[in-house]
């Protein structure tokens, strides 16, 4: 049976104030535009990706940046399960663009890092990912630019400060935020 809402109950509205400049809409915007298919895609054909698979990508991606992750941690901020990771990286590795490898962090686990290969194509997503922020910031001024750079790299250490995992780049991360950070 099909239960019926009566519309006249619901809103339309955001739940956050009409304000252009409330974090919490600017930081979800950001957010939800990086994490877009069609941001994914056009970097993909950007960096000639060679397979029509998101989730392929995302992987490489996430080592390129955050270099050799545990599975588990891929599964975390990926979020989906350990299974599909496992059969990702089964793909990535049949193509040569990750190996496993064992931890030299932990000998219970082993880490999934990039083969040459893959580190090659690696490169390419963060020469684009740079290309397109240099074209986002091309009207600031470099003040501004070095202003927001260093207010984004607190936040972002404050952030990874709160997630509870332990791979090696939020090890660096987590020594890096031990020490003091720039004023701005």
């Amino acid at each position: 049976m099909s239960k019926t809402t009566d519309t006249s109950t619901l809103e339309l509205s955001s739940l956050l104030p009409p304000d252009p400049l409330d974090m919490r809409l600017s930081l979800t915007s950001i957010v939800h535009w990086a994490d877009s298919r069609e941001v994914r895609l056009r970097v993909m054909q950007a960096v000639d990706f060679p397979f029509d698979d998101i989730p392929m990508f995302l992987i490489v991606n996430q080592l390129a940046y955050r270099g050799a992750l545990r599975p588990t941690d891929l599964s975390s901020v990926l979020g989906t399960t350990k299974a599909n990771i496992s059969k990702i990286v089964r793909r990535l590795e049949t193509h040569g663009l990750v190996g496993r490898v064992d931890s030299p962090y932990d000998e219970r686990s082993i880490l999934v890092a990039l083969t040459p290969a893959g580190r090659s194509i690696g490169m390419r997503i963060v020469a684009e990912s740079t290309r397109s922020l240099e074209e986002n910031l091309s009207t600031w001024n470099d003040k501004d630019i070095e202003i927001f750079r260093r207010l984004l790299a607190q936040f972002a250490r404050g952030a990874v400060l709160q997630l509870p995992q332990r791979t090696p780049g939020a090890w660096a991360e987590r020594s890096s935020a031990q020490g003091e950070t720039p004023a701005v």
